[in-house]
This record gives C-alpha cells, structure tokens and sequence, in this order.
C-alpha cells in the first residue's frame, strides 16, 4: 500500500486505508451500477402504476444519487487528503466537499492529542483531524506528516494527553 506520494516538493497522505485499493473501489462502481438500475428498474415499476405513495418515488431518488455517489467514489474522486504543497497545507476531509487551502501563515498552532490532531488559525477557527481508533498506524502517520509539516515551517505543536 503506498501512502506517500513524492512529487517535488509535494507530498499527500491518504485520510483512509480503504480508499486506495483498487478491488475495493471496483466492488463500489459495480454496487453504484447496480444502484443506478434498481433506480431505473423501480421508476418504470411507478410510471406503470401511477397511484403509488410518494415515498416510494423519494426512494428511487434517493437510490440513484446514491448511485451516483458510488460511482463518484469509485473512480477514485472521493478520496480523503492531506497534501504539503509548499508552505501551504490541502485538506479534504469530506469526500463530497471541496478541499481547504490553508496557508502557512494563517496558522496559529497544531495541537496533537492521542486520537485527534487540531490546526488552530488566526481567526479564531479552528479544523479537527481525527484519523480513528480502527487503524492507529495511520493515524501515526498523519500524525508524524502534520508534525513534520509544522517543524518544517515553524509552527508551534502542542502536545496533549486528554482529548476532545
């Protein structure tokens, strides 16, 4: 499993085991299809019998963008980040959301806890990294990859025993 990836100056460490491996994204776009055609299957099932309850059309709604987002995630768009990129820093902790710029000097301190990481910025903001208790190798990982980050660009770490 390959978890850094050096491009230059640039590194990315993935947020999740699963999101890398190609069989596991294989079975997801095959279930969105599967998703996507149970969707069709039941909308001709509505249209043939017009006097069906709403939630029934909610339902195959609900199923195709369901769908969607399984083929979405299965042709590797969802994935999870954090990425060095120079002085600034990318996170993309939702799979739906864009990506969050951050720029070293909008950063006040990170503070490392047992099972979460925390960047405080300027404004008073601040963005909570949790990687989990299911896989602590990487949650070492992203550990010693944002403490690197901030010893390389002099920001202050504080490290804590208790957490959130």
């Amino acid at each position: 499993m390959q978890i850094n990836i050096k491009i230059m100056n640039d590194q990315t460490i993935l947020l999740g085991e699963k999101e890398n491996k190609i069989l596991v994204r294989i079975v997801v776009f095959i279930f969105g299809l599967l998703c996507i055609f149970t969707a069709g299957w039941w909308t001709v099932f509505l249209i043939k019998y017009p006097d069906n309850e709403k939630i029934f059309w909610a339902g195959s709604i609900f199923l195709f963008l369901f769908g969607i987002y399984q083929i979405y995630s299965g042709l590797g768009y969802a994935k999870r980040y954090l990425k060095k990129e120079g002085e600034n820093i990318i996170i993309r902790q939702n799979s739906l959301l864009p990506a969050k710029k951050i720029r070293r000097d909008n950063i006040t301190y990170l503070e490392i806890r047992p099972f979460d990481m925390v960047i405080h910025l300027n404004n008073s903001k601040r963005i909570r990294i949790k990687p989990g208790l299911k896989y602590p190798v990487q949650g070492q990982r992203i550990m010693g990859f944002l403490s690197e980050y901030a010893e390389i660009n002099k920001i202050k770490i504080i490290y804590k025993n208790e957490s959130l």
